[in-house]
């Protein structure tokens, strides 16, 4: 029979890097359900929501594709009646999965309901990545999106019924509950939740660089700082947040860093002067007791040269460090200017798309549009979209009319019908049936 023992050899990790992945996978961005009630008559408010999302890491990504049809189906589960009695089978299969350290977040969306009514939904959102390269089908997922259903762990569900505040529908409130699967719909199949759906990243992508950005310049912070602490290098936490990074980077501020310098080198400085003291105080006191016999000269000699070595020594270390300290300074000056010139790019991006979509509200006065203009900097874009859309609402512009009217104005053409102006075929026309009328 076939063994394998391991040695007491210690394993040789790896060095991987975070973007070391499979490249048959693509990532993809999660709307998984919305806060409240919905039109499957259950509700899960904000505090559930906060728990469930502790469990949708890891979550796996299925779906049901019909080749007939080209495109997915439903859940997939169908009951089978036979004579070993009555069994229910899952037709889907995973393409994919929520990644261990996907980010969770809310985000709010305004949505048209059944009735045609607008509505802002707070929706839990999370990242996740399917097997395009493996599965052909979900290569249209992330391009086109897909609408999504998610499924909960029966076993695990907790809830309870109770009637609306008109005391006439009953809707089942979700106490607890741990998200099982995320599935993928087709596209004639309505989710529960209107807008939960599975698509390419677009809200994440507004925060994935920074992010990336921000962990590299965290790394560098701590390194640096654990050089000019004696070396020694600071454990990092898995899970970096944006609070940390900036903590990390104050206290590691040009500033700090140039005093930890100045005083570490103070500190060896005044350490070898006190070891050339103690030396010099050692050998006079020498003196003073006695002459010393011809081996006892040997020795003290001995102990000066290796006293000598070890200063020598010391000193090189010294300057290897100082050398050191002189390099991280100057690569921290650089990672501080590369971090200006990428924070001033990106806001003169965000300014330039947040101006063109404020003159795309242009049905409504700098009046009304004061607040965003004004705030521009602190809105995001969805805020100032949400926001001017709000207004527009509010005051029930109509915007059909808008785009009509657009379209006669830009539809009109004026014509000159001076003989000696090239005229289209009709006007020509005209021009001759009227000559004859005279004549």
């Amino acid at each position: 029979m076939f063994r394998s023992v391991a040695t007491i050899d210690k394993p040789e990790f790896v060095n991987l890097q975070p973007l070391d992945l499979n490249p048959l996978m693509s990532s993809c961005e999660i709307k998984v359900f919305y806060l409240g009630k919905n039109r499957n008559r259950s509700y899960i408010s904000k505090d559930v929501a906060l728990e469930m999302a502790k469990n949708l890491r890891g979550a796996p990504i299925v779906g049901y594709y019909k080749e007939e049809e080209e495109d997915f189906s439903d859940h997939g589960k169908r009951m089978i009646i036979d004579d070993e009695g009555i069994k229910f089978e899952c037709k889907t299969i995973p393409y994919g999965f929520v990644s261990p350290d996907a980010k969770v977040w809310f985000k709010k969306f305004l949505e048209t309901d059944d009735f045609g009514n607008e509505v802002e939904r707070e929706y839990l959102m999370t990242t996740g990545y399917l097997w395009t390269g493996q599965f052909k089908e979900c290569a249209d997922v992330n391009t086109n999106g897909k609408p999504q259903s998610m499924e909960l762990d029966e076993e695990s569900l907790v809830g309870h019924w109770s009637a609306d505040q008109n005391g006439e529908m009953e809707f089942f409130i979700v106490d607890d509950a741990i998200i099982s699967k995320l599935c993928i719909l087709g596209d004639d199949v309505p989710p529960c939740f209107e807008g939960a759906s599975i698509t390419d990243n677009q809200v994440s992508a507004n925060f994935s660089l920074d992010e990336g950005f921000s962990k590299t310049l965290f790394s560098m912070m701590q390194d640096l700082k654990a050089v000019l602490e004696g070396g020694q290098k600071m454990e990092q936490s898995s899970v970096i947040e944006n609070q940390d990074v900036e903590a990390a980077v104050a206290e590691t501020s040009l500033d700090n860093i140039n005093e930890a310098a100045n005083t570490d080198f103070q500190k060896e400085v005044e350490t070898s002067d006190v070891q050339k003291d103690n030396s010099t105080e050692f050998e006079k006191k020498e003196e003073v007791e006695n002459e010393p016999k011809d081996d006892d000269k040997e020795e003290d000699g001995n102990n000066e040269e290796d006293k000598k070595k070890e200063y020598s020594l010391l000193k090189e270390e010294r300057d290897a460090l100082k050398a050191e300290n002189d390099t991280l300074k100057a690569n921290y000056s650089a990672l501080e200017e590369s971090v200006k010139q990428l924070t001033a790019f990106k806001e003169a991006i965000e300014n330039e798309k947040k101006d063109e979509l404020i003159a795309k509200f242009y049905m409504l006065s700098d009046e009304d549009k004061k607040d965003v203009i004004d705030n521009k900097v602190n809105y995001s874009y969805e805020e100032i979209e949400s926001k001017l859309a709000v207004i527009c609402f509010k005051k029930k512009i109509n915007f059909d009319k808008e785009d009509e009217n657009d379209t006669y104005e830009k539809a009109a053409t004026t014509f000159n019908l001076n003989e000696d102006v090239e005229v289209p075929e009709w006007i020509a026309a005209v021009r001759r049936n009227r000559k004859k009328n005279l004549k």
